[in-house]
Parts: C-alpha cells; structure tokens; sequence
C-alpha cells in the first residue's frame, strides 16, 4: 500500500484538500467520490432554490395584493362581460380583506399622529379602489368596453400612487 503526500504526483494538487478529507487508496475511487460528492451537492442546491421561496414570510395584505394583480392583470384582457364581471368582484373581495390590514411601512411607524394619518389614508385610497373595482364591474355588465379601458387606466395610476406612498424602495 502506497502512502499519500504532498508530493506524490498521482494524485495532483487539485485533490490534496479533498484527499485528506476522504483518504482513498486509488485515483479512480477518489473520482467516484467527486462525482457523488457533486450530485450531493447540486441536490442540495436545487432543494434550496425550492425551500427559499416557501420560507418567504408573505404578509396577509401581500397576498391580497397578489389576487387583485392576478385579477387585474385578466381584466386588461378580458372581453366576456361576465368573466369581467367575476373578476372585478374576486378584486373587490381582495380589497375589503386587505383593507383591514396595514402596509407594512404604516405598521413600522411609531404611534402617533403620524401613523393615524397615514392609516386613514391608505384606507382612503383601498376604499377609493375599491369603488373603482365596483364601476369597473358595471361597466362589464353593460358591456362597456371604452368604459372598462378608461378604469383600467385609472387602476394603473392609482397602484403606482399607492405603492410610491405605502410602499418603501428595495
């Protein structure tokens, strides 16, 4: 049995860190090992890419906000008045449950005047969308489509106003 060092050129530089930790007889079963050692870790890789986006704590006002971008985002393609219609209302529903919650830039204000104010005026502006959402659905259920385009436009203005004001940059 042959003994491994530094200068033994069998092995090569590249697997001396790797030898000492997996100490092998042969150069062909130190690759085996590699090969495993790198399936291990590409497992382990693409479980991380999985379990990253399940740990992100969403906040339950984020997830309304998703439902209502997703619903949005259908009705801006959306020509069956009815599907329209039940959109707009999936919207409206979104907004009455996050308008109970807080922005969390609102939340992490100190009590006070300040928060008071800026608590009125978030849901100021989720029951003024609210509205927008309702006029929006009976402008589908008279199957009005110039009417639907000019909400859609309203919509857009109002979440860029909503989020430059409630939402803090990344």
């Amino acid at each position: 049995m042959e003994t491994t060092n530094l200068t033994n050129p069998k092995y090569g530089w590249v697997g001396l860190g790797i030898y000492r930790i997996f100490p092998l007889e042969e150069p062909a079963e130190w690759h085996r090992n590699m090969r495993t050692m790198k399936l291990i870790l590409c497992a382990f890789a693409t479980t991380l890419m999985f379990v990253q986006p399940m740990m992100a704590d969403e906040s339950p006002l984020a997830k309304e906000m998703d439902v209502m971008n997703d619903a949005y985002k259908a009705m801006r393609r959306e020509t069956d008045p009815a599907k329209g219609a039940e959109l707009a209302r999936t919207a409206q529903d979104a907004m009455v449950r996050g308008i109970i919650e807080l922005p969390e830039m609102v939340k992490a204000m100190p009590d006070g005047p300040d928060k008071a104010k800026a608590s009125a005026s978030y849901r100021k502006m989720m029951g003024g969308l609210i509205a927008t959402l309702a006029n929006m659905e009976l402008a589908f259920l008279n199957n009005d489509m110039a009417k639907v385009k000019e909400i859609v436009q309203s919509m857009r203005d109002i979440k860029k106003e909503g989020h430059d004001k409630f939402m803090e940059d990344e």
